[in-house]
């Protein structure tokens, strides 16, 4: 049964809400809270699965109260109910599952409920219990694990962290030992920078040695090479969801849905390597492909919401792409959303006049007056 907790300040809605969640009969309300106050202190004591927040709430607002939960349980799933669709990007900017507008149906809270416990199972499946070699993430922050170990390793040095990181980049590849001096110490000369390659391989060998991770590491003809047996990455993983031309369908949504979450942040997002651009550049291109390869397949089968949330994320990670700004919109046309589409819109020219300074493309002019007629 899953938990939940509900923060509304009207406790007629919370009452109503109540009675749709535990008639669906895998869902039980454990508390419920009438300010945002109150549902951060009793949040401890009430562990929940799920977090159903009205918006419009007096003090603080459901849209930062998400972002305060989110700080103290991040897997904690938020669920806005509210009476105005205004807030919708903004509610998916916080990673929010569902977005229901009062009155609420149970078909509504039927699907919600059923949306929720699909995640839970995709997130299970992309975190299941992993080898007990260390695992390593690239997505979002680069992240090293050692066996067993819940905090990061702490790297000797940045140039460590960065040669780990270069070689899991060319993982299993001969990489010529000119070429990793190039990358990484481009201004040393040939004397000072073996030096350099030499201390940073040994302490990078001590780190992984310390933490668990097992690794090998050869020179063979000038080359390193280096490989990681029965560790978990997620650019691998990610790689291997992907790596068929098999189109989004009912058949294969399942197991794309689980690629799509893998992909937590851009690649490196935080390292500034200048070697990793293009790689990060290419992750991106295949996740903006698969990601908008799933919005149309939801579109077509008229789940805008879960389409709009998908899009949001894409949004979030590239809040210039035009296309995807196109496609968002196209949803709140086709749902006749109006209000929800001239408020986008409006955000979509204000940003593009600030950032780029020219105005959206024809095509969401075109669709902006269509609306207007």
């Amino acid at each position: 049964m899953l938990k939940a907790i509900i923060v509304d300040n009207e406790e007629p809605a919370i009452n109503v809400l109540k009675i749709l969640l535990e008639r669906t009969r895998q869902v039980t309300v454990t508390n419920s809270f009438l300010s945002a106050a109150d549902a951060l202190a009793g949040l401890k004591k009430a562990k929940p699965d799920v977090a159903f927040l009205d918006i419009e709430m007096p003090e603080t607002n459901g849209l930062e109260l998400a972002v305060n939960i989110l700080a103290i349980y991040s897997d904690v799933e938020i669920i806005f109910v509210t009476a105005y669709d205004q807030y919708a990007l903004n509610a998916f900017r916080v990673n929010a599952l569902d977005y229901l507008l009062k009155p609420i149906s149970f078909e509504d809270i039927e699907q919600t409920v059923d949306r929720f416990i699909k995640r839970k199972v995709l997130l299970a499946g992309s975190n299941h219990r992993l080898p007990g070699n260390g695992r390593i993430y690239c997505f979002g922050k680069f992240s090293v694990y050692g066996a067993e170990n819940k905090q990061p390793v702490k790297w000797r040095t940045s140039k460590a962290e960065e040669l780990f990181a270069y070689m899991l980049q060319n993982l299993e590849k001969e990489v010529p030992k000119w070429k990793i001096c190039e990358a990484l110490w481009p201004e040393y000369d040939q004397e000072k920078v073996d030096i350099q390659l030499h201390t940073t391989i040994y302490k990078m060998k001590k780190v992984l040695s310390s933490a668990g991770i097992n690794f090998n590491f050869s020179f063979i003809n000038g080359c390193y090479w280096m490989s990681l047996p029965q560790v978990y990455v997620d650019t691998v993983e990610f790689d291997s969801q992907t790596a068929f031309s098999v189109p989004v369908e009912e058949g294969t949504i399942e197991k794309y849905e689980k690629a799509l979450l893998l992909y937590k942040g851009d690649y490196l997002e935080d390292n500034d390597y200048l070697w990793s651009l293009p790689q990060k550049e290419a992750y991106f291109k295949k996740y903006y492909k698969l990601a908008t390869s799933i919005v149309i397949y939801y579109m077509q089968r008229n789940d805008y919401i879960a389409a709009e949330k998908i899009l949001g994320e894409i949004l979030e990670k590239s809040p210039l792409n035009e296309a995807a700004h196109e496609m968002l919109l196209k949803c709140y046309f086709v749902k006749r959303d109006q209000v929800a589409f001239i408020t986008h819109y409006q955000v979509v020219q204000e940003l593009f006049k600030a950032e780029l300074g020219i105005k959206p493309s024809k095509s969401i002019q075109a669709l902006y007056n269509s609306i207007q007629l």
